[in-house]
């Protein structure tokens, strides 16, 4: 959770990126015809901040939590129905039906804990 984007570190960013643009505007003097040059330069240089250069990072589908929680609950049923479709003897029953059950809460919670604790989009 160190990379997660906090209001204050976003504050800090664009308040030091913001300054440095204003100082260098007041030894120039420069025009307003330059605020739009200004403005993206200190757009450029918060998403460059250190602090939240990282938070904005993308992450691979393979290593978000969130579609790996989505896989495997939907993996317990579907292995259980691809197994019965190849001729596989899965015994029915309350327990087969529970464990597959178990797994996939555990998969739910699994991709509900990767979307809450999300701090990067995915690549």
């Amino acid at each position: 959770m160190g990379h997660a984007i906090t209001k204050s570190k976003l504050e800090n960013a664009v308040a030091d990126a913001a300054a440095g643009v204003i100082r260098e505007a007041a030894i120039a003097g420069s025009t307003p015809g330059r605020s739009i040059a200004d403005a993206r330069r200190v757009a450029a240089e918060v998403v460059a901040d250190p602090r939240l250069a990282a938070a904005l990072e993308p992450v691979s589908r393979v290593q978000s939590q969130t579609i790996r929680g989505i896989v495997v609950a939907a993996g317990a049923p579907l292995i259980v129905a691809i197994g019965r479709i190849a001729g596989v003897e899965i015994v029915d029953g309350d327990a087969a039906t529970l464990v597959s059950t178990l797994v996939s809460l555990a998969g739910a919670a699994y991709a509900w804990y990767g979307r809450e604790t999300t701090t990067r989009p995915l690549a």
